[in-house]
């Protein structure tokens, strides 16, 4: 009896135990249903003990945590260890309670899981205070931790280490070493080994660490640890903070870089430097400026810089300084100053302002020693002889290009002469990349454009003022001459070169065949260019003037006759040369493409012939390039001029069939043909020479056939693409 007494005791402590905790203790079975919940569910969550008991235990889970929570749960029951895990609840009211649950499997006799455990807690207010921790952290750009002594895991370690570190916070919380794997292997030194001997005395660690997390960019932060020990000295944990000082650093070492490359500038520039503070005395100046001044660096010190200006230019220079102090803008002046056992020196002084803290700080002065260019200026003034030189030099320049033969040499030639004639401070060639045009617009260099290479090729001269007009007018003259002659000198240069490489090669030059045929289509363009503008619109003007006169003013019957002869004679005349200027260049050839064109050329022949012209095309798919539809369209009107003046055809047929990466052009005559063997020479008086080059130089293939009374017949093939070394089209052709 007592036995069972203290067995009721026992069971009523349990029952206090478990109604009265503000943890919810769950009970589910294997299936996950719930089998008893702790009263202090409904307090927590809202509903009631008979609503829960019986549901899933993962239907008040949300959705996006459900799968995880049920897969520790599965991995309790199949490990049947337990597990400690965070995540939230739906308050009957809506509201979402986060929570952090023990589970633990409970055995039956023979070692299964019957029921799982869970004892939940709610951690909605730690979840509050973690993230404002969070957000207070974010908005510092830091990241606070707390580890046990072994550094084995972490205790805590806020979401922000991410951002820092480069690390997610999941991989890292019970891997602490994986965030060495994203730090310099140098400070991962200085870690593992001062930093590590520091905290295992206690001694807490300030040190500025680098991150390489992101590829090819370092980042740092600052790392303060604090070991905290009991009241024996154990040490129990270690606190940290990671502070990201990124941007602190990199301002440091751009200003570092920046003081550096001003110390270098400001001590090896070849101009005279100094700085004067507000009231006109020196602060310091480069060893240019000692040279250029005779004056000691270390005799510079309290010395006013007023005093170094000759009496005469004292209200300039000092009318010059104060407006850059009042206006803050560089000012620039010439004026003479006084060389101690010297005389006088000219010179020119850029200021130019210092600003400390957006403050006016003092004014930097930057000397340029301009005594003999200023002299040979006064003299060029003075003296009528520098036009004759001017002179005399051009005329020598323009004599001695007529020797020279390389690129080189003319820029060489070029630049000699500039320096020898001009006031100039540097001279030399510069091929500037496009898109770098602003150079251009620097006040104390001039940029003369002369030649086009794979970029554009400038003369550059760097001067301190602007050039005497007939100084400009010497070297704009200067200039064409170099300028007529650089592109031809490069193209035969390019050509030399290239024909070496032929010889060398032992190949057939075929590039010469098609320059020389653009050359001629220049020229033709050209020519025909200079008809249509110049002699056509004359001769349409008078003719215009002719027929306003005989329409207005009363001539004889014998006079009258005699201008409208000549009005037919001058529209005979423009009919002509607009057909001379066609054949010189056909309009809208490229625009209309091969077959249009060749169709228009086919109408006119027609009217002026006495044979019949027969034209087909098929297949022609590939695109061809302007030098294929110009080659075969010359080709064309050879064969048709050929025609008309030898052959006595009565019928002429041509095709042009597209034949895979081919084009196949046949031209075919009734006429009385000819021995091919014996009349060699005619051949190339009726232009057949000119028809094999215009195939050669399209990389193509040509075969002519005739013999008496069969008639003239041409077959010519063309790739539509460069052909491979190798490539033959005698099957095509035959």
């Amino acid at each position: 009896m007592n036995y069972d007494h203290d067995v009721i005791n026992e069971d009523e402590k349990y029952k206090i135990v478990a109604e009265n905790t503000s943890d919810i203790i769950v009970l589910v079975d294997n299936e996950a249903i719930v089998r008893y919940v702790s009263p202090s569910f409904q307090q927590t969550l809202g509903y009631t003990i008979k609503e829960y008991e019986g549901m899933d235990a993962f239907d008040i889970i949300p959705p996006e945590d459900r799968d995880r929570v049920r897969s520790s749960h599965f991995q309790a029951i199949q490990t049947k260890t337990p597990v400690v895990l965070e995540y939230r609840l739906i308050h009957s009211q809506g509201s979402i309670i986060h929570v952090e649950a023990r589970v633990k499997p409970v055995l039956d006799r023979d070692g299964n899981v019957k029921y799982v455990v869970a004892v939940v807690r709610d951690i909605t207010e730690r979840k509050k205070t973690e993230q404002l921790l969070e957000n207070i952290l974010e908005s510092v750009n830091a990241a606070v931790w707390s580890t046990e002594k072994d550094f084995s895991y972490y205790t805590f370690c806020s979401e922000s280490i991410e951002k820092i570190s480069g690390i997610p916070r999941r991989e890292i919380m019970f891997k602490p070493i994986r965030l060495h794997d994203h730090i310099h292997p140098d400070d991962n030194e200085m870690l593992m080994g001062e930093v590590k001997n520091s905290l295992d005395r206690g001694i807490p660690v300030n040190k500025v660490i680098r991150f390489i997390h992101v590829e090819g960019e370092t980042r740092w932060g600052r790392l303060i640890v604090h070991p905290y020990m009991d009241n024996t000295g154990t040490i129990e944990r270690f606190d940290g903070i990671i502070l990201d000082i990124t941007e602190l650093k990199r301002s440091e070492l751009a200003l570092e870089e920046s003081e550096q490359r001003y110390k270098s500038l400001f001590e090896n520039n070849l101009d005279g430097v100094f700085s004067i503070d507000l009231n006109g005395y020196f602060v310091n100046a480069n060893q240019a400026f000692e040279k250029i001044t005779g004056i000691k660096i270390d005799q510079l010190p309290d010395r006013c810089f007023i005093g170094l200006i000759y009496d005469e230019d004292h209200m300039s220079v000092y009318h010059i300084l104060s407006e850059v102090m009042k206006k803050q803008e560089p000012r620039d002046v010439e004026c003479r100053i006084i060389r101690s056992g010297y005389g006088e020196k000219i010179v020119n002084i850029t200021f130019v302002p210092i600003f400390l803290s957006g403050e006016l700080n003092g004014v930097h002065g930057i000397v340029k020693d301009i005594t003999e260019r200023k002299r040979e200026e006064m003299e060029l003034i003075q003296s009528e002889e520098r036009y004759k030189s001017l002179q005399q030099s051009i005329n020598r320049f323009s004599n001695d290009l007529a020797n020279v033969m390389k690129v080189t040499e003319l820029e060489n030639r070029l630049i000699e002469e500039v320096k020898k004639v001009l006031p100039v401070n540097s001279v030399s060639i510069e091929e500037l990349p496009r898109g770098h045009e602003s150079v251009l617009r620097n006040m104390n260099e001039i940029w003369i454009k002369i030649a086009e290479k794979e970029q554009p090729v400038y003369l550059r001269i760097e001067i301190n003022q602007s050039l005497l007009k007939i100084e400009e007018e010497w070297l704009e003259t200067a200039v064409h001459y170099v300028t007529i002659l650089y592109d031809n000198l490069q193209l035969i240069e390019d050509l030399m070169k290239r024909l070496e490489d032929m010889v060398t090669n032992n190949q057939t030059p075929k590039w010469m065949l098609k320059l020389l045929f653009k050359l001629s289509e220049k020229e033709r363009a050209l020519l025909s260019s200079d008809l249509h503008d110049s002699v056509l619109q004359d001769l349409i003007i008078w003719y215009r003037k002719l027929e306003s006169l005989r329409s207005s003013t009363s001539f004889s019957e014998e006079t009258h006759g005699k201008l409208i002869q000549i009005e037919e004679g001058l529209l005979d005349a423009i009919h002509q040369i607009r057909i001379t200027c066609n054949e010189l260049r056909p309009p809208f050839l490229l625009k209309m493409g091969l077959v249009e064109s060749l169709k228009s050329l086919f109408s006119y022949a027609r009217m002026f012939s006495n044979y019949e012209i027969e034209f087909s095309s098929m297949n022609l798919e590939n695109p061809l390039h302007e030098d294929q539809i110009l080659g075969i369209y010359r080709i064309v009107q050879e064969l048709l001029n050929n025609a008309s003046k030898h052959s006595k055809a009565s019928k002429v047929t041509m095709k042009l069939t597209g034949y895979e990466e081919h084009i196949h052009f046949s031209y075919s005559d009734n006429g009385v043909g000819m021995d091919l063997s014996v009349f060699e020479g005619s051949f190339k008086h009726m232009g057949i020479a000119g028809i094999k080059n215009r195939v050669l130089s399209l990389e193509g293939e040509v075969e002519i056939k005739s013999a008496p009374q069969e008639g003239f017949h041409v077959n010519i093939i063309v790739p539509t693409t460069t052909p491979q070394k190798g490539d033959h089209y005698g099957n095509i052709i035959g």
